[in-house]
C-alpha cells in the first residue's frame, strides 16, 4: 500500500513541478475547444424523440420505399380570404400552390384538398380553410431550412389565399429557435449568480474565480465533443441547455470542494506543496468517483434507442470529464503557483453564506440525538411528497411545450378545431402481403370495415376510397395504384377531432389494430400514435437495466471510497425516496398543472415519455455526488477516532457548509432552465433543482446523521473477503494513513463527542 501511495504521490508531484506547463496546456485545449465548439448549435437536431429499430419505424420506411408515403412535416393551413375553398378563383390559386411547392427542392410529395377534394379531413368544417400537406426530405436541420425559407416565402399569403405553416416538422423548428434563446438567457442568469454566491462562500475574489474557470473549461470541453459527435450521429439540440448546465455546475462543484479542501490544509499550517497533495489524496479521491458515478449513471441512456436520450449521455460524459480533469489536473497547478494568494483580494465584510461549523455540529448532534422520530418523520413526509407519481401518465408533449404566444401553437390548434380528424397525424396501417387485387378485396374490406368502426376512429383512407362506420362512403377511383401494389396495400385511420394523438385512447386505437390479423398475418402501424406506443415500450424495456446499472455502478464505487457494503445501500435507498418525492412533486406541477399559471406553460395532462428517466438519469447521480461529498469526510474522521457519532458530527461539521454551497450553487446553475420558454425544459430544470436541494438540506443534513446514528458502528460492515479486497485496493479517502497520528492538526486525534 506505501508503496503505491508512493507511485501516486511522485506522479503528483511530476505535475506540481510544471504547474506553467500544465496551465499552458489547459489554456491551449480551453482555446482550441471553444475555438471549435462554439459553432456546434447550428449542427444539433430538433428531432430525436422517437426509437429507431421499432415496428413504427421500421413500417415508417416500408411504406416510404414502396409508395413514397412519409409524415406530413409541414401542414399549410390556407384561408380563402373571400368566399369559399371551393370558390373558382380560390380553387386555381389553390391548384397553383400546389403546383409551386411541389416544385421545390427538398419537397418529397403534397396532398392538397384542391387535387383530392374527397380524400377526406382536408376541408375545415366552415369550408373557408384548407390544408395542402408537405412531406419533406433530409434531417429536421434540413426540414428546418426549407420551413425557414417558407416562411419568408408564403406568410405574406399568394393573392386570394392567407397561409399559415403548422405541422411536426414546423414545431420542432420553433422548438430549436426557442432553445437557443433559452440557453443565453439560462446563462446570464447562472453564471453572475454563481459568481456572486461564490463570492460569498469565500470571501475572497480569487477563490470565487477558480471553480468558475473550471466549469468554462468543462463546458469548452463538452461543446467540442458535441460537434464532432454530431458529424456523424444525430444529436438533440435539447441536451444543449441540460449538459450545459452540468458542465458549468460541477466544474463549479469540484472546484469549490478542492479549494475549500485547499484552504483549511494551509490554516492547518501545511506548506502549499503539502497542502496540495492532501487536498488531491482526500477532495481529489471524492472528485474522482464523484465523477465516475455520476458520468456513468448519464452513459446509462447510451441504453435507449431514442437520439433525444443518448444525445444527454454523448453530452454528460464529456462534462463530467472536463469538470473532473479541471478538478484534478488543472487546479492543482493553479492552487502551486497561487499557493496562500488564493486568499487575494479578500472581502471580510461579506458575510458567509453558510451557517458556522459550530452550527453544523449542533445540527448533526440534535439529528443523531432524535435519531428515531427525524428518521420516521422525514421518510413519512417524502412518502406524502411521493404519493402524485402514483397517478402518473405517460405520454408524449407535442407544440404546447412552447409558449402560448407561439405561432405554431394556434395554428395547430385552428388545425384540430376546424378540420373533422387529426388530419395531419394519420395512423398508417401497412398491411403486407395484402394487395389491391380481387383475391384479397374481402380481406382488406373487412379491415376496413372494422378499423372504420372503432369508437375513436373517424374515417380511413384506402385504395378504394374513404370509409365511415363501416361503409365506402366516398368511393376515389383514382387512388388504387397510390395506396396498393401487386404485393402489399396500405390505409390510413384519421382519429376523432376530440381524441389527442398522444391520449390513452390513441394509443388503444394502436393496440386494438394491430391486434387484427388476416391471412394468418398481423398489420403494422406506423404515425405519431404508433410511435408513442413503441417509444413507451422501448423505454419500459430498457429502464430496469439502467436503474440496474446505475444501483451496481453507485454501489461498487461507495463501497471501494468507504469499504462499508452498509453506507452504499443507504445511500441508494435515501436516493430512491429523494427522487420518488422530486417526480410526486413534478406529476402536480405538470402532469396535473398545478405550477401552469406560476411557471407560465400549458398543461398536457401527462409527462413526456423521456423526461422522468432523464430526470432520474441526472438527479440520481448528481445526489450521490454529495453523498460521497460527506460519507468521504465521514469515513476519513472514523479512521482516525473509531468513534461513528464522533465522525458522524465532525464529518458533517467540515463538509455541511461545503456540500450545501455547493448544491445551492448547482441548483442556481440548474435554476436557469426554468427559465425556458419550453416547458419540458423547465421542468428538467424545476425537477433537478428540487432534488438537489431535498438531497442537501432534508437527506445530508438530518437523515443521513439520524439513520447512521441509529446503525453506529454497522456503518461500516462488511463481510471479510470484501474487506480484504478492499484493503488491496486501498481508495479510501484518509489524508495519510501512514503517517504518524501528530502529523494530523491537534484537533483530530481521538475526538470523542457527548451524542448518546
Amino acid at each position: 500500500m506505501a508503496e503505491n501511495k508512493q507511485v501516486r504521490d511522485r506522479r503528483v508531484r511530476a505535475l506540481e513541478r510544471n504547474p506553467k506547463k500544465v496551465l499552458g496546456v489547459a489554456a491551449i485545449i480551453l482555446l482550441i475547444t471553444l475555438g471549435f465548439g462554439i459553432g456546434v448549435i447550428p449542427s444539433l437536431s430538433g428531432g430525436g424523440f422517437d426509437a429507431t429499430g421499432t415496428e413504427s419505424d421500421v413500417t415508417a420506411q416500408s411504406l416510404h420505399h414502396e409508395f413514397k408515403v412519409g409524415d406530413a412535416d409541414a401542414a399549410f393551413l390556407i384561408t380563402a380570404r373571400k368566399g369559399t375553398v371551393d370558390s373558382g378563383e380560390v380553387k386555381a390559386e389553390g391548384l397553383r400552390l400546389g403546383k409551386k411547392v411541389r416544385a421545390k427542392p427538398g419537397v418529397e410529395s403534397v396532398i392538397s384538398y384542391w387535387e383530392t377534394p374527397a380524400l377526406g379531413g382536408l376541408s375545415g368544417k366552415d369550408h373557408k380553410q384548407a390544408l395542402l400537406l408537405v412531406q419533406l426530405s433530409g434531417s429536421q436541420n434540413d426540414k428546418s431550412d426549407w420551413l425557414n425559407a417558407a416562411h419568408d416565402r408564403y406568410d405574406a399569403g399568394q393573392g386570394t389565399l392567407g397561409i399559415e405553416i403548422g405541422g411536426n416538422a414546423e414545431v420542432f423548428r420553433a422548438i430549436q429557435d426557442q432553445i437557443v434563446v433559452d440557453l443565453v438567457t439560462s446563462e446570464a442568469i447562472a453564471v453572475p449568480l454563481s459568481m456572486i454566491l461564490l463570492l460569498f462562500v469565500f470571501r475572497s475574489v480569487m477563490s470565487a474565480l477558480l471553480p468558475v474557470a473550471m466549469g468554462a473549461l468543462s463546458a469548452g470541453i463538452t461543446f467540442f465533443v458535441l460537434r464532432l459527435l454530431s458529424m456523424f450521429t444525430e444529436v438533440s439540440i435539447f441536451s444543449l441547455n441540460l449538459t450545459s448546465a452540468l458542465a458549468l455546475g460541477l466544474g463549479i462543484d469540484y472546484g469549490l470542494l478542492m479549494v475549500t479542501r485547499f484552504r483549511e490544509e494551509l490554516a492547518a499550517g501545511r506548506e502549499v506543496p503539502d497542502a496540495v497533495l492532501r487536498t488531491l489524496r482526500t477532495a481529489g479521491r471524492t472528485v474522482l468517483f464523484s465523477g465516475m458515478i455520476v458520468g456513468l449513471s448519464l452513459a446509462t441512456l447510451l441504453l435507449f434507442p431514442l437520439p433525444f436520450l443518448r444525445s444527454f449521455a454523448y453530452a454528460a460524459v464529456p462534462s463530467v470529464f472536463g469538470a473532473v480533469f479541471g478538478a484534478l489536473v488543472v487546479l492543482p497547478a493553479m492552487l502551486r503557483l497561487l499557493g496562500r494568494n488564493i486568499e487575494k483580494w479578500p472581502l471580510p465584510k461579506l458575510p458567509g453564506l453558510n451557517p458556522s461549523e459550530k452550527s453544523w455540529g449542533r445540527l448533526a448532534r440534535w439529528a443523531i440525538r432524535r435519531r428515531f422520530p427525524v428518521t420516521a418523520l422525514l421518510v413519512v413526509a417524502l412518502a406524502v411528497l411521493a404519493v402524485p407519481f402514483l397517478h402518473v401518465k405517460i405520454g408524449k408533449d407535442d407544440e404546447k411545450v412552447l409558449p402560448a404566444e407561439a405561432q405554431v401553437r394556434a395554428v395547430q390548434q385552428r388545425i384540430r378545431d376546424n378540420f373533422p380528424g387529426n388530419t395531419a397525424f394519420p395512423v398508417n396501417v401497412y398491411l403486407p402481403g395484402l394487395s389491391g387485387g380481387k383475391n384479397d378485396k374481402p380481406a382488406q374490406e373487412r379491415i376496413l370495415q372494422q378499423i372504420s368502426t372503432m369508437p375513436h376512429v373517424s374515417l380511413v383512407r384506402s385504395a378504394e376510397g374513404v370509409w365511415e362506420n363501416g361503409r365506402l362512403a366516398h368511393p376515389l377511383p383514382g387512388s388504387g395504384s397510390v395506396m396498393a401494389n401487386a404485393d402489399n396495400s396500405f390505409v390510413s385511420a384519421l382519429l376523432k377531432p376530440d381524441v389527442d394523438v398522444y391520449s390513452p385512447q390513441a394509443e388503444q386505437t394502436v393496440h386494438d389494430i394491430r391486434a387484427m390479423s388476416y391471412k394468418g398475418r398481423h398489420p403494422q402501424l406506423t404515425g405519431e400514435s404508433a410511435r408513442l406506443v413503441d417509444d413507451k415500450q422501448s423505454i419500459g424495456d430498457r429502464l430496469p437495466w439502467a436503474i440496474g446499472l446505475i444501483a451496481v455502478f453507485s454501489f461498487l464505487l461507495t463501497f471501494l471510497l468507504t469499504g462499508s457494503v452498509v453506507v452504499p445501500l443507504k445511500a441508494l435507498f435515501l436516493n430512491l425516496l429523494s427522487l420518488t418525492a422530486t417526480f410526486g412533486a413534478m406529476v402536480w406541477g405538470f402532469q396535473d398543472g398545478h405550477l401552469q399559471k406560476l411557471l407560465g406553460f400549458t398543461s398536457s395532462g401527462y409527462l413526456d415519455n423521456a423526461m422522468p428517466v432523464l430526470m432520474f438519469c441526472a438527479a440520481f447521480g448528481l445526489s450521490m455526488d454529495y453523498e460521497l461529498f460527506l460519507v468521504s469526510r465521514i469515513r476519513e474522521e472514523y479512521l482516525i477516532s473509531k468513534d461513528n457519532n464522533a465522525a458522524v458530527v465532525e464529518g458533517i461539521k467540515k463538509t455541511g457548509a461545503v456540500f450545501t454551497s455547493a448544491a445551492l450553487l448547482l441548483a442556481v446553475v440548474f435554476a436557469g432552465l426554468i427559465a425556458s420558454k419550453v416547458s419540458i425544459i423547465k421542468m428538467a430544470g424545476l425537477g433537478i433543482v428540487l432534488a438537489i436541494l431535498m438531497d442537501a438540506i432534508v437527506i445530508r443534513s438530518l437523515l443521513v446523521p439520524a439513520l447512521m446514528g441509529m446503525m453506529g458502528k454497522a456503518n461500516w460492515w462488511a463481510p471479510g473477503f470484501l474487506r480484504r479486497l478492499h484493503s488491496k485496493v486501498n481508495l479510501s479517502e484518509v489524508a495519510d494513513p501512514e503517517e504518524p497520528a501528530e502529523e494530523y492538526p491537534p484537533t483530530h486525534p481521538k475526538r470523542t463527542a457527548k451524542v448518546n
